[in-house]
Formats: C-alpha cells, sequence, structure tokens
C-alpha cells in the first residue's frame, strides 16, 4: 500500500481502478514542410473539424451542465478565430515552414504564457483555455491514439493535467473520479469536476503512468491518494464514502426549504461571489440573491483601467441573470498589493494599513465616477445595492453621495436611464468603523460586517503569515463583540446589517451571527446548504448559552 498527498479540490471519495489518460499532444513533432500552401490547407480544414468538435462538446456538455459552464467551448472556439493567434500561426507555416501542428503549440505557447506569467489566479486560468483550444485542432492534424487505457468499467482518470475538453469527452465514460499532478481549485477542470459531483485530488507529485490498471482510493477532500490500499483501508473508506453520500444528501435535502431557526427566527442567506465565473455557482445555490460581488478583478492585471461599457456589460449581465434578486455591488478596492500599472500607488511595505479602498477612489475621481455612471446605468436591468469598500468615518459616505449626485445630473443631461432606488451600503471592516457604526449606520441605507479585514485589524495579525497562524483567532471575544455592537447600531437605526467573509460561511458561528439578530449571512455558494442546515437546528437555547458565554 502507498499513500500519496495532494490538493483536494473537488469533494468526494472514488475507489477503482486507475487509468492513465496520456494526452498525444505532449510530444508535438517539428519538421520543416516544402509544399506551405498545402500545409495551410491542412492547417485551415483542421481549425474547421476543430470548431465543430468544440461544437459538439459544448453541446454535450449542457446535458450535464449550466449554460454558464459549458460556455467554456465556445469560448476555445473564439480563440481558434482571433486574429492574432490565426496570423501567427499562418506565418509560421508561410514563412518558417514548419509544419501545422507545431505552429499551432508554438503561436498558443507563447500567448498562454503571457496569462501564465501573471500573479492573479483567475487570469492565470486563460492559459489553460488557450492550451486547450490548440489541443483540439492538434489531436485533429495527426493520427489518432487511443489515450485511455482498461475497458468500459468505471475507472479513476489519471493524468499529468485534464483540460475541459478532455474532462467532458471522459465524461462519456462511466467515471468515479480524478486525480493529476498538475491543476488548481479554481481551474476550469476543477470547477467541471465539482459540478459533475466528481472527485478530484490535483498537485500529485512524480508521474502517476506507473499507476495504470491498479486499484485506488482518492479523497478529493483531504488530498489523499491511496494505491493498492490493503482490506482495512477499503472498508474505513467504503463507510467514509457512505457517510459522505448520505450527508450530500441530507444537504439537498434543505434546498427550498426556508432558512429559520427551531424557534422561529429568520435569516437571508445570499451568495458571495468574486468574478461572473462564480454567477452560475450561486444561482444554484438556493442562495437569495448576492450579497456580494467584487469588483476588483475588472481593474487588476490590465495596462489601463475598464471602459464605461465594459463594466456596465458585466453588471448588467450579473442583474439580468438573477432578475429581480437584489445585488450587492462593491466598488473598486484597489491597493497597492494588486498589480494596477494605471495608477500611482508606491508599493507599501504594509498595504492592508496603506493606500488602498475608498482612500484610492476618493483620489481618482474620474475612475470612481466611471465605475458609478456604469452601475447606475445597469442598474435598469435589476434590484442594484452598493456597497463602498474600507470606509473609516462619515465624511467618506458623505462624499460619495455627493458624488452620485453629479453622476446622476450627467446621466439625466443625457438622457441616460438609471433606477431611483439604488441603496448605499458601507462595509465595516475596521474597529474604527466599528465603533462609529451608530454614526455610520445612521447616513447609510444597509451596513456589512467584513469579517476577514475586521478580525485581521482587531488582532492586528497577518492572516497570510504562517508564522502567525497559531495566534490568529477569528473567534475571539473582542471581535465578536465589535461584531454584535455593529449589529445592535444597525437595529437602533432600523438598518439591515449582513456578515460577509469567511466567518458568515463558518457553520461554528451561525449560531452566534443568529444571536446578534444580524438580517444577512453572505456565503460562498458551496457552503451555503452546509449553512442553511445549521440555521435551522438553532433554538433559543443555543443563542442564550453563546451570549452568556460572550458576556
Amino acid at each position: 500500500m502507498l499513500e500519496l498527498y495532494g490538493k483536494g479540490v473537488s469533494d468526494g471519495i472514488a475507489i477503482g481502478k486507475l487509468a492513465f489518460y496520456s494526452n498525444s499532444s505532449d510530444n508535438v513533432p517539428k519538421y520543416s514542410v516544402t509544399d506551405t500552401t498545402a500545409e495551410l490547407k491542412r492547417y485551415k480544414n483542421a481549425v474547421k473539424a476543430a470548431k465543430r468538435h468544440l461544437m459538439a462538446l459544448y453541446e454535450e456538455a449542457c446535458k450535464h451542465l449550466s449554460k454558464s459552464e459549458s460556455v467554456i467551448f465556445q469560448t476555445h472556439i473564439m480563440i481558434l478565430e482571433d486574429s492574432k493567434f490565426v496570423e501567427t500561426v499562418e506565418s509560421l507555416i508561410l514563412t518558417k515552414h514548419l509544419n501545422a501542428e507545431f505552429a499551432v503549440k508554438d503561436t498558443a505557447m507563447k500567448i498562454a504564457e503571457i496569462f501564465r506569467s501573471m500573479d492573479d489566479e483567475y487570469l492565470q486560468q486563460r492559459y489553460t483555455d488557450i492550451i486547450d483550444a490548440a489541443n483540439t485542432v492538434q489531436e485533429i492534424l495527426r493520427p489518432k491514439q487511443k489515450p485511455l487505457s482498461g475497458d468500459a468499467e468505471p475507472v479513476i482518470v489519471a493524468a499529468s493535467e485534464l483540460l475541459p475538453s478532455e474532462t467532458i469527452s471522459l465524461k462519456q465514460r462511466n467515471l468515479l473520479g480524478f486525480v493529476t499532478t498538475k491543476g488548481s481549485r479554481n481551474s476550469h477542470t476543477a470547477i467541471l469536476a465539482r459540478t459533475l459531483g466528481l472527485p478530484l485530488v490535483t498537485q500529485i507529485k512524480g508521474s502517476l503512468s506507473r499507476y495504470d490498471g491498479m486499484e485506488a482510493i482518492i479523497d478529493g477532500q483531504s488530498g489523499r491518494v491511496v494505491i493498492s490500499p490493503d482490506h482495512n483501508t477499503v472498508a474505513h473508506y467504503r463507510a467514509k464514502q457512505k457517510h459522505y453520500e448520505q450527508q450530500q444528501q441530507y444537504l439537498r435535502d434543505q434546498i427550498g426549504l426556508p432558512s429559520v431557526t427551531k424557534d422561529g427566527q429568520a435569516i437571508t442567506l445570499s451568495s458571495s461571489i468574486d468574478t461572473l465565473d462564480g454567477v452560475e455557482a450561486a444561482k444554484n445555490s438556493d442562495a437569495v440573491g448576492v450579497g456580494l460581488f467584487k469588483t476588483d478583478y475588472l481593474f487588476a492585471k490590465r495596462a489601463k483601467p475598464p471602459t464605461e461599457q465594459e463594466q456596465v456589460a458585466v453588471y448588467e449581465t450579473l442583474l439580468r441573470t438573477f432578475e429581480n434578486q437584489r445585488i450587492v455591488i462593491q466598488l473598486a478596492n484597489l491597493g497597492s498589493e494588486k498589480s494596477i500599472p494605471y495608477l500611482d500607488i508606491p508599493e507599501e511595505k504594509n498595504p492592508a494599513i496603506g493606500y488602498k479602498g475608498i482612500r484610492v477612489l476618493l483620489d481618482n475621481k474620474e475612475l470612481f465616477m466611471t465605475q458609478l455612471r456604469a452601475l447606475f446605468r445597469a442598474s435598469v436591468n435589476g434590484n442594484l445595492a452598493i456597497l463602498l469598500p474600507m470606509v473609516n468615518n462619515i465624511e467618506e459616505i458623505d462624499y460619495v453621495k455627493r458624488t452620485i449626485e453629479e453622476v446622476k445630473l450627467a446621466l439625466r443631461a443625457k438622457r441616460q436611464k438609471y433606477s431611483p432606488n439604488i441603496a448605499l451600503g458601507t462595509m465595516i471592516e475596521t474597529p474604527a468603523a466599528a465603533l462609529i457604526a451608530d454614526e455610520i449606520c445612521r447616513i447609510s441605507d444597509f451596513v456589512m460586517i467584513g469579517t476577514n479585514a475586521l478580525t485581521q485589524y482587531t488582532l492586528a495579525m497577518d492572516r497570510e503569515n504562517q508564522k502567525l497562524e497559531y495566534f490568529y483567532e477569528p473567534y475571539h471575544k473582542g471581535v465578536l463583540r465589535l461584531i454584535r455592537y455593529v449589529c445592535r447600531m444597525a437595529h437602533t437605526y432600523h438598518k439591515p446589517v449582513a456578515v460577509g467573509g469567511e466567518l458568515a460561511s463558518d457553520t461554528h458561528m451561525t449560531k452566534s451571527f443568529l444571536a446578534f439578530e444580524a438580517d444577512e449571512l453572505v456565503v460562498v455558494p458551496s457552503k451555503l446548504l452546509d449553512v442553511k442546515a445549521a440555521v435551522r437546528a438553532v433554538d433559543a437555547a443555543d443563542k442564550e448559552a453563546f451570549l452568556q458565554r460572550l458576556g
């Protein structure tokens, strides 16, 4: 028996035979061609066939996944049609006399490497999209090889890396799960695996081909992989697998049930998403609207800021997807820890306590007003609320309100429509803001408590610092008493109060926020049913006991 450890990125347990998947595009030959016209025609025919194949994959994906998750294959078609991509490949064939498959691979790698070198993980995933699109063409240009060993029995697929197109193609087999040496939680393949309900363990060190045909166990939560497990280990994981499936069924049974405690206290459970990629998961999570949509990613890792129209398109998509459900969009929370070359933000030793959030927006008024205009223009498509990040005093809120009036005046002058009922909320993330919650609540339409930042600033500890991990205590009484105080002030001024951040998705904290009478928890979609189950299990005695311990 051999144990391997990687990173679990899709929950579940699989027990069965490993089948190694070999991608024949890994070793693309390079040679010179004499008839460049014929080679160019060969390339163009392969692209046409690849586009037909990708459209077939899209249609197959739509049978198992949502449209927004399946659209990745339409994106691959767009990559193959991209003028820069096409021109570069054709130039390599016509001027360098290179064979088509190598020209495709060389072009794809050079473009993809630009994205892989970026710091932002979301943009890094575009590397995979480009390589996957190119691989589809290469598979057509080269003689097909049988990529997967074994027969039609259910298998755990092992591979160095799985691309989205391969994941969907393999779905047509009876699969138990996946294990790879390369990958990440935010990759399209991981997202597909979670949607399909299949466990995935990635970042296993060493080649997996040596284990082809062997019995194995993969644990998608712990990241553990067991090769040739003994009888006792199999029995242990069979029992664990049964318990996991029972737990998943219990959570599915929560869908459609009200978020109400045993003693009748109701609380809204909304979703938190960072990019448009998370929209479908949020929509399918049984959440009530979007409690927090961050816009930071629109502004980071690019040479110039997003245009007003670019932003309008994103916000309209979000609002239309959720129809009339409430969508809270947070203004860009920019700072020196994010790569924003078009803003004059100097590198700082302590960016967490430096130039960021509302401070940056107030100093860059045109950037600020462009985002506000885009939000107001998009607001006619749904129920929009705006959230201000990193506010420390009421003067900042007053300034924002005056700026909003300027934006409204400019839109009216151009006869551009906007909703007259956009709520303006304040994110409370620092002890200073928490301690003047009475003043903030008085002039805000609603407030949200950002527990990640509030915990960090209250404890004076960087939560990313591994040396401080032992001392970092998110359940610290000081943090909880600040949260309780903000909730009290919100209720005093009859304003809704939401709790966001990691603590909102932590089921150990659910009864605490219910005891504070928070109106809403903003939860990551993958944890929403867990939190709902926790809400429904709380009674009055649980809340009272917690409040007595808190003091």
